[in-house]
C-alpha cells in the first residue's frame, strides 16, 4: 500500500507551516489526494517532486568542494 502523509506530518520536514503547505497544495504546487475532507500527500510523489526542484545534489556539492569551487 502507498504511504501518505497528512498536512501536519508533511509541514515540519518541509520547513513550512500547515497553513503555508495548504496554500501550496491548493495552488497546485504540491501533489496531494483528497479522501473525504482529508488532504493526503503521497510520499513517493512528494519525493519525486522534491528531487525535480533546482539545486545541487550531494555528489555535485562534494565535487565542487574538491575542485576548489566551494568554500
Amino acid at each position: 500500500m502507498k504511504k501518505f502523509l497528512t498536512i501536519a506530518e508533511a509541514a515540519a520536514p518541509l520547513g513550512l507551516t500547515e497553513k503555508a503547505l495548504r496554500q501550496r497544495i491548493f495552488r497546485g504546487q504540491l501533489p496531494y489526494r483528497k479522501l473525504g475532507k482529508r488532504v493526503l500527500i503521497p510520499v513517493d510523489e512528494l519525493e519525486k517532486f522534491l528531487m525535480a526542484l533546482p539545486g545541487t545534489t550531494a555528489d555535485e556539492a562534494v565535487a565542487a568542494v574538491e575542485e576548489g569551487r566551494g568554500w
